[in-house]
């Protein structure tokens, strides 16, 4: 009878955690623009509970004329970041039946992050299952959006590193391993994120968890300087220093070392 007390227990306490609004994080130096238009009919369903994968995107451009691109790329460029999420906004509010700007985050090519729809909603999306017309679902998933199309263009520096900040913040907010960080195009049938990021998707992938490293070491006074997400002496001395003074097992540079940073939040260099 106790056994089976604590197993209902245990189940219990699973469900309600599995089914728990993730909480909304904060990045610093990002831009909150003001979102008109919500379809909150439109977002009845859209409820999820804990963040279990990370998903990349970009803005995309519909069509392959190249002379229309470079005019409509030119347009983009002489909005700011508040400017064109507003915009997709009132598109996906009102046109694609979304409810909302369909991201939790947006990034630009000049490194600007602008805050989308609550974490407390899954992603929208118009891409279907691989290989079925159905509709997909990103239950579960933390989404971030790249402006500009990547089949056409590259991501900068200051974008890429921005990317990968708030893809960092979302993998130790929500305890993300890093083999779950992946691109639209791996959960649907879809060319997003464009090819010019998929040549880039496990180099990015590694930046992300680097960058999580760095960003933990950094504010417990284990590394100078900010992360970048690039593994070298100075944050592999500082890890080894940190896993010393905590008495932590040493571990690489990979998901246990981070995990178990995240689990000893005391751990210090200080």
């Amino acid at each position: 009878m106790i056994l089976r007390f604590v197993i209902s227990a245990m189940l219990a306490i699973f469900a309600l955690s599995a089914s728990a609004q993730p909480v909304q994080i904060q990045i610093a130096g990002e831009l909150a623009p003001r979102l008109d238009n919500i379809d909150r009919a439109a977002l009845k369903g859209y409820e999820q509970g804990r963040i279990t994968h990370i998903t990349f995107h970009h803005e995309g451009f519909a069509g392959d004329d190249a002379n229309l691109f470079r005019r409509a790329a030119a347009a983009r460029e002489r909005q700011t970041i508040t400017e064109r999420v507003r915009n997709i906004n009132h598109y996906h509010a009102t046109q694609a039946g979304l409810g909302m700007f369909a991201y939790h985050y947006a990034v630009d090519k000049a490194g600007n992050i602008a805050r989308g729809r609550p974490v407390s909603l899954k992603p929208g999306t118009l891409s279907t299952e691989h290989g079925s017309g159905k509709r997909a679902d990103f239950a579960g998933h933390f989404a971030v959006v790249a402006l500009g199309d990547f089949n056409h263009e590259s991501l900068t520096s200051a974008g890429r590193l921005a990317y990968v900040h708030v893809m960092s913040e979302a993998q130790r907010a929500y305890r993300v391993p890093t083999a779950n960080i992946q691109p639209h195009k791996h959960h649907a049938a879809t060319s997003c994120p464009g090819r010019h990021i998929l040549e880039e998707e496990d180099a990015l992938r590694q930046m992300v968890l680097v960058y999580s490293l760095q960003a933990e070491l950094a504010a417990r006074g284990c590394l100078k300087g900010g992360p970048d997400g690039r593994w070298g002496p100075n944050s592999a001395r500082a890890l080894k220093t940190l896993q010393r003074n905590a008495g932590l097992s040493r571990q690489d540079p990979d998901d246990a070392a981070l995990f178990a940073l995240l689990d000893a939040p005391g751990a210090s260099c200080r």
